[in-house]
């Protein structure tokens, strides 16, 4: 029979392990072991800091190791563009070319126009249901985020396309996009022109619509007031985390007893939470506005849903952000937690006021 191993067992353990890493600093096995017995032994911010050396040295000499790595210990704070994101911007490269190649170097030498640095290729509130293609130069693309803050979403070049997002959905632009270098080449594609074009190749209509949906992600994650102060490549990692579920009208999006799992934040429809009487009968609080994030706002983890249920009131579609990837970018982003606390602290002191409210009725 096996004897049993003590906590000082495992103490005199760590030691060796921590000597080992002195040591031998650029040892991946003792670095390893060194963190997983700080991680057993409950000193997380050592282990913490092991394994983000670890993960600095695996880098080095694997990309994709480090990737899995990272993925496996959120809790560094490594965010790393993974090669799916590469080969998404390379789809989307193909997609400018395509544009490119159907429309013909005729069409396109008569439809460009050069713009210079600062000159505005769409602005914010402008109707359009058109695309525009970059042939030569780079444009910045805006929105307003906060105190009318002005915030960068991305940077697009040679063979991308910008406002893709209004050819899909005709109405008020919702971006601003200006010339980013000494010059630029544009042309500007009329909805019908790109419709024919897309008949002829259905993956690109396919690509556009991804491009959309993921462009629109990383502008709601932007203008939220908690989000809009992460530096854009980790406004657009939370993106591309970001998971949209859809909930009819009339069922709940959070029960009391249900564990979220990470945050929520409602993208479009009308949700409310529900406070239950003294005779067990329901009542329906104000409803939340648009961007509002509900879930596990603390990062605490494993929580159930907040002092009360969530309900559709109408179609609701929500961004779900999971634990994992909010753990890791608050780990990358430290400021975040405080943030995200304060806004917790914010939201339930309104619930509470709702309660007091529906007491006195």
């Amino acid at each position: 029979m096996s004897e049993k191993i003590t906590k000082k067992d495992l103490e005199q353990a760590l030691e060796t392990y921590a000597n080992l890493v002195e040591l031998y600093p650029e040892n991946e096995g003792y670095l390893q072991r060194y963190a997983d017995m700080l991680q057993t032994l409950g000193r997380e911010g050592t282990a913490t800091i092991t394994l983000q050396h670890l993960h600095d040295i695996i880098a080095e000499r694997s990309e994709q190791e480090a990737i899995v790595f990272a993925r496996k210990y959120p809790q560094i704070g490594r965010v790393q563009v993974e090669h799916e994101d590469f080969e998404f911007q390379d789809k989307h490269a193909v997609a400018g070319g395509v544009i490119h190649d159907a429309l013909g170097s005729i069409w396109l030498r008569l439809h460009r126009k050069t713009l210079k640095e600062g000159q505005a290729v769409y602005r914010m509130g402008e109707a359009g249901d058109t695309l525009s293609l970059v042939l030569s130069g780079k444009v910045d693309v805006y929105t307003t985020g906060q105190n009318n803050a002005r915030i960068l979403l991305e940077s697009v070049g040679s063979k991308d396309v910008v406002g893709e997002y209004m050819f899909m959905h005709p109405g008020k632009r919702v971006i601003d996009a200006f010339v980013a270098s000494a010059k630029a080449t544009v042309v500007e594609i009329p909805r019908q022109k790109l419709l024919k074009i897309i008949e002829k190749n259905p993956y690109l209509g396919q690509i556009l619509a991804e491009r959309s949906v993921f462009r629109n992600q990383v502008r709601v994650v932007t203008t939220n007031p908690v989000f809009q102060v992460l530096p854009l490549s980790l406004r657009m990692f939370l993106a591309r985390a970001m998971e949209l579920r859809t909930f009819k009208a009339g069922t709940l999006i959070h029960a009391l007893d249900e564990k979220v799992g990470g945050m929520d934040m409602l993208l479009a429809g009308d949700a409310c939470y529900l406070a239950q009487g003294r005779a067990g009968k329901k009542f329906m609080l104000p409803r939340l506005s648009l961007g509002s994030l509900t879930g596990d706002v603390t990062l605490k983890g494993g929580d159930t849903a907040d002092i009360a249920e969530l309900m559709a009131k109408t179609n609701v579609n929500i961004g779900h952000l999971p634990f994992a990837a909010l753990i890791n970018i608050s780990a990358a982003f430290p400021p975040l937690k405080e943030r995200l606390l304060k806004h917790a602290n914010q939201h339930r002191l309104l619930m509470m006021k709702a309660f007091e409210k529906l007491k006195t009725t």
